[in-house]
């Protein structure tokens, strides 16, 4: 999981340096997408996490036809819910970003990289679930490799799209949408053939409405919930960039380079968050709550060892990042500020992380969806609009960085009260034992 969160980030930071190269409005014009994007991505997380939840716990009971049925399902049921939204997503484009903040020098851009966006998603969408159903049954191997795959895809056609080498044409952002959806289409095909003859684990057979149905709610009782604490992240992306834009794109472009750099240094936590919770829902299902419990328990404390570890580079070295993707000081100089502040919450978001997919994965997302909404609505946006009025920038980045401080303090509290307990006595049974 390390390595393909990695690959995909990494790309992702490759294609913010390409851009930055082009010019500060290419640039500015791809942080404003961050928002959408984040939030369409979540919404496929969601249900690749409702699929995986459901499926880790069947496959802990040995019940592998249920298995299949519900890995099949649960691919169709993302199929149609990304067709509905990336229709949407078409014909809304300009009120939208208009609504964000956008600028006569940014909005075409946006428009041509995001109709053609949304016409990849399906295909961003699909291998996702696939992978995520990999993953459920602990073959993280193949999961990998396919989010390897397309990453290093889309990272070999980016500076050819984007630059216009080989002859072809310098596209600037629109290559970038282009280089993705023609990585994810070659993606996709190629992990529905594992998924179908190498794994065997969808199930074409003949079905009735009523099952199809039945699997959909399953998948939806985790699915929405986790769809609802997922979005919370790119809620906040639109919120601070909408902030933002009121100091200028400069501001923009430098919190888009400051946020893909954050998510290539949180690779660890993303991949950890990912692996616990198939591996609790497994043990859980095996009625192994004292493995479950350690797992847990690994979990918050490597997030923790992480986080301070990572914060602590950046206060070394963070003030020479932002240069090393852009030539423009001011948003140079906001990339780098954000690097000195929000970093120091690594550790305690981390911790966050892993107790929304242990919740997740035990079927108790609404615990998560709960979490996130107070993060957001009840401490991030008020100390957000506080810290702008007294500190301008500085103070929207140090509400970030309260609201994790706080919500993970909280969500390692919340878990050690629903599953420490539990586990615990089961620890103690089996030693009696």
């Amino acid at each position: 999981m390390m390595l393909g969160i990695f690959a995909n980030l990494g790309a992702a930071l490759f294609e913010t340096w390409l851009l930055g190269g082009v010019s500060t409005n290419a640039l500015a014009a791809y942080s404003f997408t961050f928002a959408i994007t984040g939030a369409l991505g979540s919404l496929s997380l969601g249900i690749s996490i409702g699929l995986s939840s459901v499926l880790a716990r069947t496959i802990g009971s040995g019940d592998m036809h249920m298995t299949r049925r519900l890995a099949t399902d649960g691919i169709s049921l993302l199929a149609l819910i990304m067709l509905v939204a990336s229709t949407i997503g078409y014909f809304t484009i300009e009120p939208l970003f208009l609504l964000l903040g956008a600028d006569n020098d940014t909005l075409p851009l946006i428009i041509s990289y995001m109709q053609i966006w949304y016409v990849a998603l399906i295909f961003f969408a699909l291998p996702a679930i696939g992978a995520n159903a990999l993953r459920a049954t602990g073959d993280g191997r193949i999961s990998g490799s396919i989010m390897v795959g397309g990453a290093a895809l889309q990272a070999m056609l980016d500076p050819i799209l984007i630059l216009g080498l080989f002859g072809m044409p310098a596209l600037g952002l629109e290559g970038a949408a282009w280089a993705m959806l023609t990585s994810r289409v070659i993606l996709c095909f190629l992990t529905y053939y594992v998924l179908i003859y190498r794994e065997n684990l969808l199930d074409f057979s003949k079905t009735s409405a009523e099952i199809v149905l039945h699997s959909w709610r399953r998948i939806l009782a985790v699915g929405i919930p986790a769809t609802a604490t997922n979005l919370i992240g790119p809620i906040s992306t639109a919120i601070i960039v909408s902030l933002l834009a009121g100091y200028g794109k400069e501001a923009v472009a430098g919190f888009g380079i400051a946020s893909r750099v954050e998510a290539l240094s949180v690779i660890p936590l993303f991949a950890l968050s990912a692996s616990i919770g198939p591996f609790v829902g497994q043990n859980w299902g095996a009625q192994r709550f004292d493995r479950a419990n350690q797992g847990m328990q690994m979990a918050f404390s490597v997030a923790i060892i992480w986080g301070l570890s990572v914060a602590l580079l950046f206060l070394l070295f963070g003030s020479h990042i932002g240069g090393l993707f852009a030539d423009d000081p001011s948003a140079v100089a906001y990339a780098s500020l954000y690097l000195a502040i929000v970093p120091l919450s690594y550790g305690t978001w981390g911790v966050l992380m892993m107790a929304s997919a242990t919740f997740n994965s035990l079927g108790k997302p609404i615990s998560s969806t709960i979490m996130s909404v107070v993060r957001m609505f009840v401490v991030y946006v008020p100390l957000a609009y506080v810290g702008r009025h007294y500190f301008d920038v500085a103070g929207i980045f140090a509400a970030a960085c309260i609201s994790n401080i706080l919500m993970g303090a909280l969500g390692y509290s919340w878990n050690r009260l629903t599953y420490g307990d539990k586990a615990r006595l089961a620890n103690g049974q089996v030693e009696s034992r």
